[in-house]
């Protein structure tokens, strides 16, 4: 049996919590839905927005309302969203996730022009030292995955790209982390709100518009995850047309380590048709929900509106 199979079916794809508030109707589909940070991007409290009245989460009282409000208990965070990473405060995070009886999914990695498709080598060097320091803050709060920002994986940096990844998986490895990436050719830019100053931005009131380089088809990715030796995280949203939605997934869903992302756009594309898909190649890992602003002003009721769908079509 191949790792990959292995890790397919076993426990390592999702980790059964269970409910700290007794068990709820589909329980057992809950258990495998993950909620990310970006959903409440617009409304976590931010050291860079002290005064801002609509900033009125904090990031460490997430997993008890995912729990509370959703019966949701995997967690998944951007990077950037920790307030900080001092061993006391990653600690005091872990101690929320299990007293939420929950735990962290994946940390989503995003440094800018440090990534692996940089073809400078000192930015190289610095995206491996980065993305291993957050590979030891996962460990510290339990966490499976951490999740790496791809950039162009252009022709002429793609080796390099590989070369890079290769040695921050190594290190992974160690930790007992999975080391992943996710599709982002043909869907929706993402776009931040109100999180502060972005380098080759649009603003348009206090919404960010980041422009970013072309994103490579999702059969390059592949192609440098297999090479590389990590994991896929299929996002089902990240396609240009649905003849590539169902080539990708099958594809990408049997190099996956147990994470997804689901994105609600039903002008664009059937989330129940990528679900069965999943069904079909036999995943069985968690969904993690995905809202932007596109799903409307009010992230809870957003948030909400992915999860029916999921529950529906798990």
């Amino acid at each position: 049996m191949r790792r990959r199979e292995f890790l397919f079916g076993s426990t390592f794809a999702v980790a059964r919590v269970p409910s700290l508030w007794g068990q709820r109707p589909n329980q057992d589909k809950l258990d495998r839905i993950a909620i990310m940070s970006l959903c409440f991007s617009t409304i976590l409290k931010s050291d860079a927005h002290p005064n801002d009245p609509k900033r009125t989460l904090d990031i460490l009282d997430l997993p008890d309302m995912y729990a509370e409000r959703y019966g949701v208990h995997h967690v998944e965070l951007q990077h950037s969203h920790f307030r900080s990473t001092e061993p006391h405060y990653l600690e005091e995070f872990r101690r929320r996730l299990n007293k939420a009886k929950s735990r962290m999914n994946q940390i989503n990695l995003e440094f800018g022009p440090l990534n692996i498709s940089s073809a400078d080598p000192v930015l190289l060097l610095e995206t491996i030292d980065l993305s291993k320091r957050w590979i030891d803050h996962a460990a510290m709060v339990g966490c499976q995955r951490v999740m790496v920002n791809q950039g162009t994986l252009a022709l002429d940096v793609r080796q390099s790209a590989i070369a890079t990844l290769q040695t921050i998986n190594a290190y992974a490895k160690v930790k007992n982390v999975f080391v992943t990436m996710e599709n982002r050719g043909g869907g929706q830019a993402r776009t931040a709100t109100g999180t502060g100053t972005t380098t080759g931005g649009a603003s348009n009131g206090s919404e960010v518009v980041v422009s970013r380089p072309p994103s490579p088809n999702w059969d390059t990715v592949v192609e440098v995850i297999q090479a590389a030796g990590i994991w896929a995280n299929p996002d089902v949203g990240n396609f240009p047309n649905e003849a590539s939605r169902a080539a990708g997934l099958r594809a990408m869903y049997p190099l996956s380590s147990g994470s997804s992302h689901c994105h609600y756009d039903p002008e664009r594309y059937s989330e129940a048709a990528a679900i069965r898909i999943s069904k079909e190649v036999g995943y069985k890992g968690l969904f993690s929900i995905e809202a932007t602003t596109n799903n409307g002003p009010d992230p809870y009721a957003a948030v909400q509106t992915i999860l029916d769908e999921l529950i529906r079509d798990i």
